[in-house]
């Protein structure tokens, strides 16, 4: 497609705009997801990145002036020290295994093993304007589902381009920024999630598909409040009665049935004496005859 003349000198006379990133949102740590296809465990808390837009004497422009329709951030997984990459990882289904048997079944293979991704999810996200936790307007890019297959300490590189500026001269990365460290642990040593930020749930609250939690999902052992005790349930539980009678009320109602008791007992044997008698007037009456 060819872009006309006066187009063309439209943009090139367009005054110079700088952008910059800054994260908002940082990540804190993960659980290594591994090597499957199924399991999936999210950066926590969801790392999220704000787009400050200037002119060239640094007078800022207002969210709803800028054009943000085709700005996008892509994410990269780099080491703890922002020096190399660590986006992609060596797949270890793909590294030989070696045989202790003999003949063919013995040879390696001579195939180099595989490279995978490390940094799992959507790495590149949309713009969107949205209204933080303070009541303050932004340009937000947002990656909810990022996770990461391998243990240990990392940044996130955050680079924005303007898809627009691809047809001029400023068609590049326009800035770029990295998060702080996070960690990412195996299954046994993962602490568990936090508990949901506050821009978060401003997020959210505006439809964006993010998960939040009330409460920490996980706790790991030895860090639960003391003054809060959890009494474990089972089906041999005996429920507890709603009011506990008082020394005076327990004797008072040991003494009724106690007489209860007696009550009946006498009954039983007034009976037995009635049935004597009535036996000995029905022998009585048989020797007369």
């Amino acid at each position: 497609m060819e872009i006309s003349s006066d187009r063309h000198s439209q943009f090139l006379l367009d005054p110079p705009i700088n952008y910059r990133l800054e994260v908002a949102q940082q990540p804190i740590r993960a659980r290594m997801c591994g090597f499957g296809d199924k399991d999936r465990r999210p950066i926590d808390p969801p790392p999220v990145v704000k787009l400050l837009v200037s002119t060239a004497d640094g007078t800022h422009i207002p969210e709803g002036s800028v054009d943000h329709s085709m700005m996008i951030v892509h994410a990269a997984l780099w080491s703890e020290n922002c020096i190399d990459e660590r986006s992609l990882v060596i797949n270890p289904s793909s590294i030989p295994s070696q045989s202790t048997g003999t003949g063919p079944s013995s040879i390696l293979s001579l195939n180099a093993p595989s490279c995978t991704r490390n940094l799992m999810g959507h790495c590149t996200s949309s713009a969107y304007v949205l209204t933080d936790d303070l009541g303050q307007q932004g340009i937000y890019f947002i990656f909810q589902d990022l996770s990461v297959r391998t243990e240990g300490s990392f940044t996130l590189k955050f680079s924005f381009c303007d898809v627009k500026g691809l047809l001029t001269r400023r068609g590049s990365v326009a800035a770029e920024v990295y998060s702080g460290p996070f960690k990412v642990y195996t299954a046994k040593k993962f602490p568990g999630m936090t508990e949901s930020t506050e821009l978060s749930k401003a997020f959210a609250k505006q439809g964006i598909k993010i998960p939040i939690r009330k409460d920490t999902r996980y706790r790991k052992e030895g860090s639960r409040d003391p003054s809060i005790e959890v009494v474990p349930q089972s089906s041999s539980s005996v429920a507890v009665p709603a009011k506990t009678l008082s020394d005076s009320e327990a004797k008072v109602d040991s003494t009724e049935n106690d007489e209860k008791r007696n009550r009946h007992d006498l009954s039983d044997d007034d009976a037995d004496s009635e049935g004597g008698k009535d036996k000995s007037v029905e022998k009585r009456r048989r020797k007369s005859r």
